[in-house]
């Protein structure tokens, strides 16, 4: 007498339509996109831009610099020239004490006339007591409150300037001027594409870590 198997049957059927069957709980993941990569492109070309237009600006703010520079070595040149030194002897005038006051007022480069503040103090012969021995010719000597700036030593009076002397200082404090606002100028543009592009450059970053974490 034969007796079926039933586990032969069952074991054919189930070779026969077995299918592999899906893994539970693995999650697909999706591919990278080029997408995600554009915010650091923008990042770099944003802070390349900024670090370009400040090496195109310090030349120039280098340059400006230098030709003030020059300008302000004219002037000292000018306001210091020698004066006439005598040995003193009989009635002078007395400056005390010293020649000026402490300080000085730097000019308005760009709008000052300095033929306008010109001072002619100075009659006969005058000393101050830093020059006991001294003295000087008053009528070769001047006081100027827009060139005292440049006076580079005090313990002695200045010469008065012509009036061709003063136009070519007036001439000179207007490129000192224009240089040292062409240099003001520079530097703010620098900070502020310096500000600009680090703020663009966080909000690219915030916005990147914001699509990070939402993916």
């Amino acid at each position: 007498m034969k007796i079926d198997q039933p586990g032969t049957a069952f074991g054919r059927r189930g070779r026969a339509s077995g299918a592999p069957a899906a893994s539970v709980g693995r999650i697909a993941t999706p591919a990278r996109t080029p997408g995600r990569l554009v915010p650091l492109i923008g990042l770099a070309a944003l802070l390349l831009t900024v670090a370009g237009a400040a090496f195109w600006t310090l030349p120039g703010i280098e340059t400006a610099n230098a030709e003030a520079a020059r300008a302000e070595r004219k002037v000292i040149e000018i306001v210091n020239q020698p004066i006439t030194h005598l040995p003193r002897s009989g009635p002078v005038d007395v400056f005390s004490p010293g020649w000026f006051h402490a300080g000085a007022a730097k000019p308005d480069f760009n709008t000052v006339d300095i033929r306008s503040t010109q001072e002619r103090n100075y009659a006969g012969h005058v000393t101050s007591d830093l020059n006991p021995t001294e003295m000087f010719n008053g009528s070769e000597l001047e006081f100027n409150a827009m060139t005292k700036y440049f006076y580079t030593d005090r313990t002695l009076p200045k010469k008065r300037l012509s009036s061709s002397e003063m136009v070519e200082i007036n001439g000179l404090y207007r490129v000192i001027g224009r240089d040292e606002q062409a240099v003001l100028i520079r530097w703010l543009s620098i900070v502020a594409l310096a500000i600009a592009g680090f703020g663009c450059a966080a909000f690219l970053l915030v916005r990147r870590t914001g699509s990070l974490a939402a993916g």
